[in-house]
């Protein structure tokens, strides 16, 4: 089976961060959002695996060929007008060979077993993995019958439901809905409905967590949720033997000056802190020096300037 991550966003609600690193590629514990999906796509058996790019799509490709495998053959597909969630699956058809298509999310993080959605699908129809919905008023649901049909798809903010999961971005297209997609540019939600209304769309609980990255505060609370309340520092970092650094991590060429404190943060992509200076709940990202002796509460740092961190 081929696979396809979809990793073509423009990363709005990650501003002004996604100005600076394309989502896929941000950093989290020493490796780019996108690995969780694109080792998915590896472990369900995908031997060819298709990226979609657009904003800042070098730092995605990069990204990308970091984590994947020596055996994966990535073939990069670049969209300099983005297509859309279906569309990008259209345009990358002639190289998935007449296979059903594997589909992950390369903005998303998710520890999920795949094998009960490997073990589903026919050729006519699109099989999504959900998990126990964790909040359908902040996410939209799937309303999945008892036969595993999916009955509806529902707006955020419904109220709960045993019958209303979360889709994971993992989806199995079988081979004959792949060769029927409409030529880009195009959304997926128009092809889900027309199968729904014939009964071949379905979906398959899977076992597994799977966390958002949305924003710059949830980004920071992934990462900081991934630690679980301890420290991380790459091998690349320096950190200065006066320093603290406490529930947060330091990325790779990241520098922590003597006798600063870093806690409850995320350092990446290059950035510094200055010696004496104490950050606390923030994102420093990018070609950026906090200064000797800053206080710097709830903030996002970047080259372009400071912005307040909120969800």
């Amino acid at each position: 089976m081929n696979g396809m991550l979809l990793a073509a966003g423009r990363g709005d609600r990650m501003e002004p961060l996604s100005s600076l690193i394309a989502k896929p590629a941000l950093e989290v514990l020493g490796a780019p959002l996108l690995a969780s999906g694109l080792r998915a796509l590896e472990c369900a058996g995908c031997r060819r695996i298709v990226v979609n790019t657009h904003r800042h799509g070098d730092q995605v490709a990069h990204a990308a060929r970091s984590v994947a495998s020596v055996a994966t053959e990535l073939i990069v597909s670049a969209e300099p007008e983005l297509l859309g969630s279906g569309g990008g699956i259209a345009a990358a058809r002639r190289w998935f060979g007449g296979d059903d298509v594997l589909v992950a999310n390369g903005d998303t993080w998710s520890d999920c077993d795949l094998s009960g959605l490997l073990a589903a699908g026919r050729g006519d129809e699109i099989v999504l993995a959900v998990v126990a919905h964790p909040d359908p008023v902040r996410w939209s649901s799937i309303l999945v019958a008892a036969d595993g049909t999916v009955e509806a798809i529902v707006p955020r903010g419904a109220v709960p439901s045993s019958r209303s999961f979360l889709f994971t971005g993992y989806q199995r297209i079988g081979a004959e809905v792949v060769a029927a997609l409409p030529a880009a540019p195009g959304e997926i939600g128009p092809v889900w409905e027309a199968l729904r209304r014939r009964g071949r769309l379905r979906a398959v609980v899977i076992a597994g967590a799977w966390r958002e990255a949305g924003s710059p505060a949830t980004y920071r609370k992934l990462v900081l949720d991934l630690l679980a309340g301890g420290e991380w520092v790459h091998g690349r970092a320096t950190v200065a033997p006066s320093a603290r650094v406490a529930n947060a991590a330091v990325g790779a060429g990241c520098r922590i000056g003597a006798g600063a404190v870093v806690s409850g943060s995320v350092v990446t992509a290059g950035a510094g802190i200055g010696p004496g200076a104490v950050v606390t709940d923030s994102v420093i990202a990018g070609p950026v020096e906090v200064a000797a002796g800053a206080r710097l509460v709830g903030m996002l740092q970047t080259p372009a300037g400071g912005f307040s961190l909120t969800a």
